[in-house]
């Protein structure tokens, strides 16, 4: 392994130092790159290995903005080594390095993940600069769409489960309303499993039950839910006291997924 720092003469203030980590395994290739980088102007780190499973390991330790990848190496080659790059680094830049005859290896590396890709021989410090910045602008770009396309599913998700917790309560008198109201505890507070009920029975009397399922998350959300509407039905069904208790506990224990949740 190789590392080069360098910082360019006459780079703007506060302009980010690029993490690259090269991934090839002919010398005199790695040091064209590296001189290359010089030329660009851009303020970078360089990491140089010469396999996938040296670069796996040095991802494991520290990430890095963007990987050029060499698609002839001792343990991957093609398609296939951009397969296995984005398998453990889904979410960083990589720009594949092509050799002149390669014509169609460019497009087959795009299409298995990559961003970008340069000929060797053919590439230029200018087209250098925008390849790897715009790459990395790409990839932090699609990891944020995706990041908030995950935060929106699981805001909806959340949302379904608080109304489960939250139910419109059964009555049949006028004479009383039910306003319910749900809180986090802070502003970045998970969901919780904390559930409550209103229903009038048979009997003409109003039963209210308020509950706390241990923990935060799906799991105790659901969990709640469950807890709650089964609390609903043995109500209607006429059960009462320390049998509506020890029927709600064979509930709780049955539907559980983890050993360790517990009600009140």
């Amino acid at each position: 392994m190789t590392t080069t720092v360098a910082t360019a003469p006459g780079t703007a203030p506060g302009e980010p130092t690029y993490r690259i980590l090269l991934v090839e395994d002919d010398q005199g290739d790695a040091v064209l790159v590296e001189e290359l980088l010089l030329d660009t102007g851009l303020p970078f780190e360089l990491i140089v290995h010469g396999c996938l499973a040296e670069a796996r390991a040095e991802l494991a330790i520290r990430p890095v903005d963007c990987i050029l990848l060499d698609l002839h190496l001792p343990d991957a080659s093609g398609p296939a080594a951009v397969t296995a790059v984005r398998r453990f680094a889904p979410h960083t830049a990589v720009v594949v390095l092509t050799g002149l005859s390669e014509t169609q290896a460019g497009a087959d590396a795009m299409a298995a993940g990559a961003q970008d890709y340069l000929v060797k021989g053919k590439v230029e410090a200018d087209l250098m600069h925008r390849t790897v910045r715009y790459a990395v602008y790409r990839s932090r770009t699609e990891r944020a769409i995706l990041e908030a396309q995950e935060a929106r599913l699981r805001a909806e998700e959340n949302a379904r489960l608080e109304r489960g917790l939250l139910p419109r309560p059964i009555l049949g008198t006028s004479t009383v309303t039910v306003t319910t109201r749900y809180l986090p505890g802070s502003e970045r507070a998970l969901l919780g499993g904390d559930f409550l009920d209103v229903v009038e029975a048979d009997d003409g009397l109003l039963h209210v039950v308020v509950g706390d399922v241990s923990g935060h998350g799906p799991d105790a959300a659901a969990l709640g839910v469950c807890l709650r509407i089964a609390w609903r039905s043995l109500v209607l069904g006429g059960h009462r006291g320390p049998d509506l208790l020890h029927l709600m506990e064979r509930i709780l224990i049955a539907e559980r997924g983890l050993q360790t949740l517990f009600a009140t």
